[in-house]
Formats: structure tokens, C-alpha cells, sequence
């Protein structure tokens, strides 16, 4: 077997693997699976799923990923033509504000779905775009001054010069038959 390689799957896991697939692409929820299929709990139905997944690699995981998005896209149009509807109709404020909010959970979905949205970036900083003083900071500090000051210079205050050594003749490093 090549290395990253799992052992190959007998035909009745293979079955159970891919109804587990099946049926979770469904969208039926890992409880329900285990009842179905006969797992002793949710988590027998989760591990199944996980070991389908890294049994058939990153097609089977890209696959679920189109069918989620052509749900999310289905889910959108729905919520749209009733966000247009009621629009048009000129529905009452707390309804119309329903549907904007379900078309906005359905578009952050779709963001985390396929990664649209970049990761945030927080940059902390102390007084005037400083560093961040703590009292743990400045007890470092002072340790380390100390230290440097016990152990003499530190190594990018030493000589830039090579060290020299110099190698005994080869005779030298020669058993003697004395020994």
C-alpha cells in the first residue's frame, strides 16, 4: 500500500460510507443516519462520515460543497422572489425585515461556503502605536539585563573574527600500541 494510503474498504463499509454520504448530502443530521443505518449513536454516524471523507479524499468533500452551494442558491432565489413579492405587495415593515434578515443569513452562508470572506486582521498596540508595556514585559526585561550582565557579552557583541583551531598531525591521532 503507498504511503497516505488507507487500507482499501471491504464492499459492505464501502456501502455504509457512501449511504452515510448520501444521506448526510440530504441533509438529514447524524442522529438520524444512526437510527437509519444502525449505528449505536450519532457519534458511530459522525466517524463514519469522517472516514468516508478521508477514505474518498478531496472529491467527495469538493462534491458536497457544489450540492451545499446549489442549496444555499436555491434557498436565495426562494428568498429573493418573496423579498421582491413583498415589495411589490408593500408587506408590512416586521415581515419585509424578516426576509431581508433571511437573505442576509443566506448570503453570509454562501460567504463561509467558498471562503469569500477574508480573514480580519487586528493589530493591538500600546500608546502612540507603541509597543504594548506589561509588568510581565518589564520583569524580562530587567531578568534578562541581569543575566546579561552575570554572563558577560552576548553573542552579536563577541568577535566577528573565525575561530581558529588548530588540527594535531595525523600521527598524533593514531592509536599507539602502548594503550
Amino acid at each position: 500500500m503507498a504511503k497516505g494510503q488507507s487500507p482499501a474498504l471491504s464492499p459492505e463499509t464501502a456501502e455504509r460510507y457512501r449511504q452515510v454520504v448520501q444521506m448526510r448530502a440530504a441533509g438529514l443530521t447524524f442522529d438520524r443516519i444512526a437510527q437509519e443505518l444502525g449505528y449505536a449513536s450519532r457519534s458511530g454516524a459522525k466517524e463514519a462520515y469522517d472516514a468516508a471523507l478521508n477514505s474518498w479524499g478531496r472529491e467527495a468533500v469538493d462534491n458536497l460543497r457544489v450540492l451545499e452551494g446549489e442549496r444555499v442558491d436555491e434557498l436565495w432565489r426562494r428568498t429573493f422572489a418573496r423579498l421582491l413579492e413583498a415589495d411589490r405587495n408593500q408587506a408590512e415593515v416586521n415581515e419585509f425585515l424578516n426576509i431581508v434578515m433571511t437573505a442576509v443569513r443566506i448570503s453570509k452562508r454562501r460567504s463561509e461556503l467558498f471562503g469569500l470572506d477574508a480573514p480580519r486582521q487586528l493589530e493591538v498596540s500600546g500608546l502612540e502605536g507603541g509597543a504594548i508595556r506589561t509588568d510581565v514585559g518589564d520583569l524580562l526585561i530587567t531578568r534578562l539585563a541581569e543575566l546579561r550582565d552575570k554572563q558577560g557579552p552576548l553573542a552579536e557583541e563577541l568577535d566577528k573574527e573565525p575561530l581558529i583551531v588548530e588540527i594535531p598531525s595525523e600521527t598524533a591521532l593514531e592509536p599507539s600500541l602502548d594503550e
